[in-house]
């Protein structure tokens, strides 16, 4: 190197902050990987539109089945896929498996009889030592079903990426081929005969233009979002003090504690105290967070915050005056929070609360559901919100498949339902079950060089009998 070259290197190289640059040999320099150059951009004079510049984007796979969301409704849809020889990739923004159940520290499985998969699953905790059973409460193991989702997809061969945002789908004549994702390798492509939304809030149905309505018709308005939390020193709690709002409320009247629920009159979803197969260890579903956007980041953030001072501030506070856990210590807070309504994607069919009340039957149904219609109040005291006496139902392949847009199906809370039939459904049993269902589909589709749009939905529900799901 010479001097003038070394000279004006090490110059750089200070400015920088970087003290050790200018001993840095040429074999060295070449060792650092090229980047490219950033995209050029303009910005109005109002400073409230950025305009970018076009650019190319490296297609990083190319995959048959591609899920965009690793929760419950992903991992049935990842499994199902793959299990039928599709190849698969699954993109995630957390950094395991599992959504709501893992990041999201929710406990009881809810429904968790829907078949095949489904009980794959249960079979698997039940085998670790990570799964309880209980008439209404089945509990797992969270570290447990984190452990075991990733060896079940190493067994299937399903492709996972971790750390990923799925920012905006290909949609090529009406077709969705692929998906953008943002991550540490930067901005890259990922193409695929099939795309399956599953990240509950149907984000990349919304973006590749399928319509939708939010929350309930009469305002627009979601239920709450909760999160949950859990402590630590709660061995003298069984069973039979998982509501503990009559534990909490008696608790803050004998020590006069400036605490006020978060609930109304008619508290729907009270605190719960849900025991983990671990001993000494108490899931809580208590907080509520009301009249929040799940789909704007602002309100999601405000969420989050108000939803994690309600663990500190009231619940926190509360137990720790009742007798025999005064010792209670708070072990974590959910990662994140969880999300009950938010976007109803619009599909070829919309389950109703009729469909619900009735126990309807389908000839393309893909699961049936027996949950409750669990529709918590859109604010304490809430009048408008009601309940709607549900029969075991089934809900039909049409709502998974939207009307417009081809290469693209929709699993888990965000399918084409009413509010009160989401009340229902949005249970994490039967979301895996209705990823299971995308899954095959998508699968088929494969097969027959098709979309899964053009996929019978009275032989996808054969198909789904003869690997074990069960229907009314």
């Amino acid at each position: 190197m010479d001097r003038r070259r070394f000279l004006s290197f090490s110059a750089g190289a200070i400015s920088m902050g970087y003290c050790q640059a200018a001993a840095r040999s040429e074999a060295a320099e070449g060792a650092v990987k090229a980047v490219p150059s950033p995209s050029k951009v303009t910005i109005d004079a109002a400073r409230s539109v950025v305009e970018e510049a076009p650019r190319q984007t490296p297609v990083a796979d190319s995959v048959d089945v591609l899920v965009v969301g690793g929760g419950p409704t992903g991992v049935g849809a990842a499994l199902a896929a793959a299990g039928e020889g599709a190849k698969t990739l699954v993109v995630e923004r957390h950094g395991m498996l599992g959504g709501m159940w893992t990041a999201g520290l929710l406990n009881p499985l809810f429904e968790p009889l829907r078949g095949w998969w489904v009980e794959r699953l249960v079979e698997r905790l039940q085998q670790s030592g990570g799964w309880r059973d209980h008439p209404k409460f089945p509990v797992f193991d969270t570290e447990v079903l984190k452990y075991t989702l990733e060896q079940m997809f190493g067994e299937s061969g399903v492709d996972f990426w971790y750390h990923v945002q799925a920012t905006d789908p290909l949609v090529i004549d009406g077709r969705v081929c692929g998906i953008l994702i943002e991550g540490k390798s930067g901005r890259e492509a990922v193409l695929a005969g099939t795309v399956i939304d599953c990240t509950g809030d149907g984000d990349i149905a919304a973006r590749a233009g399928v319509p939708f309505q939010f929350g309930r018709p009469v305002d627009g308005l979601a239920q709450p979002m909760t999160m949950m939390f859990e402590v630590e020193g709660v061995e003298s709690l069984g069973p039979e003090t998982q509501n503990i709002l009559k534990i909490l409320t008696d608790a803050i009247e004998a020590n006069h504690l400036p605490i006020r629920l978060p609930y109304g009159k008619r508290p729907r979803g009270a605190p719960y105290l849900i025991p983990p197969p671990a001993k000494g260890i108490g899931a809580v579903q208590a907080t509520h967070v009301y009249r929040y956007n799940a789909t704007d980041t602002r309100d999601l953030t405000r969420a989050t915050v108000e939803a994690r001072a309600q663990v500190h501030e009231i619940f926190l506070k509360a137990l720790r005056k009742v007798p025999g856990i005064e010792k209670m210590r708070l072990a974590q807070t959910a990662p994140s929070l969880g999300i009950r309504e938010s976007r109803h994607m619009e599909g070829r069919y919309l389950l109703n609360a009729e469909d619900v009340m009735a126990g309807r039957r389908f000839d393309d149904a893909v699961v049936s559901c027996a949950f409750g219609c669990d529709i918590h109040e859109i604010y304490p005291d809430d009048q408008l919100a009601h309940r709607i006496p549900a029969k075991p139902f089934e809900i039909p392949y049409r709502c998974l498949v939207p009307k417009s847009v081809r290469g693209l199906l929709f699993a888990g809370r965000c399918i084409s339902g009413s509010h009160e039939a989401h009340a229902s459904y949005r249970v994490t049993g039967t979301c895996m079950g209705l990823g299971q269902a995308a899954g095959l589909a998508a699968a088929m589709a494969t097969t027959a060089r098709t979309t899964p749009d053009e996929i019978d939905g009275r032989e996808l529900r054969a198909a789904l009998e003869k690997r074990g799901v069960k229907f009314l």
